[in-house]
């Protein structure tokens, strides 16, 4: 199993599109997925369409004493499973304040069985629960829109992450970026993508994410493209980067 934390300090760079299509893009070519909704907003789980008034276990559980993801109540849905976020991680936030409390997540999800893939979706900040996720995560994907505030946001999550490596991470050895929302005949995209590659180099993804309205339309119900529009420009894009992160860092599915 791999932890793919998907995370960058700035907003609206596609981090829960990200989480929510690679994790169906992998489900569909036969990685079991799980995606763990930290985002204190819920932004995942709202945009999954999931009724908050029927959560049983959601991310919160993962923070209290004792607690372990295997003894949770997890949300099948069609394209991946979940599990859901509610408004308490705003209110538990405020009482993990100790160093220890970085690695809450990290000992709830150790010893999971039945998936290849556990996506950690996080908010666009420096919180305690991404800080949690970069402990806890073997792979570091960083969303970033070829735009001046998305890449010195991208910049400030690749210090972090090597930051958290260092001190208390070390298996964090894999970390990638990958360009999203690019529009082809925008100068300034092609600028910064440009810059991306040459300042990163391996670290930027050969897969991009183009702009694509059927991304965002796909979502409104609580299904993600590859219900709705599996042909789309957004369905191929994603499948190129499953495809890319299977041929170069997930392992092969073993079970039968």
């Amino acid at each position: 199993m791999r932890v793919i934390t998907v995370c960058n300090h700035k907003g609206g760079t596609g981090k829960t599109t990200t989480s929510m299509h690679l994790a169906a893009a992998l489900n569909l070519v036969g990685y079991k997925t799980l995606v763990i909704d930290l985002d204190p907003q819920a932004y995942l789980t709202c945009m999954m369409d999931v009724d908050m008034s029927t959560i049983v276990h959601s991310s919160l559980n993962l923070f209290e004493p004792d607690s372990h993801l295997s003894d949770l109540e997890i949300l099948h849905l069609p394209s991946f499973d979940l599990l859901p976020c509610t408004d308490g991680l705003i209110q538990k936030s405020q009482k993990l304040t100790h160093v220890t409390d970085m690695f809450l997540l990290k000992e709830s999800i150790q010893g999971l069985i039945g998936y290849d893939a556990v996506i950690l979706d996080t908010a666009a900040a420096i919180t305690v629960y991404v800080l949690n996720a970069l402990v806890a995560t073997d792979i570091l994907m960083i969303p970033v829109t070829p735009e001046l505030q998305s890449v010195h946001g991208a910049s400030q999550t690749w210090d972090t992450a090597k930051e958290i490596r260092e001190k208390w991470n070390p298996g964090l050895k894999i970390a990638m970026f990958l360009l999203t929302n690019v529009h082809g005949r925008k100068k300034v995209h092609r600028q910064y993508s440009k810059y991306m590659r040459k300042k990163y180099g391996h670290l930027v993804m050969d897969s991009v994410i183009r702009t694509c309205s059927s991304l965002a339309v796909a979502c409104k119900d609580g299904r993600t493209v590859y219900e709705t529009q599996i042909l789309s420009r957004g369905a191929r894009d994603y499948a190129s980067v499953a495809d890319e992160l299977i041929r170069h860092v997930l392992p092969p599915i073993t079970r039968r």
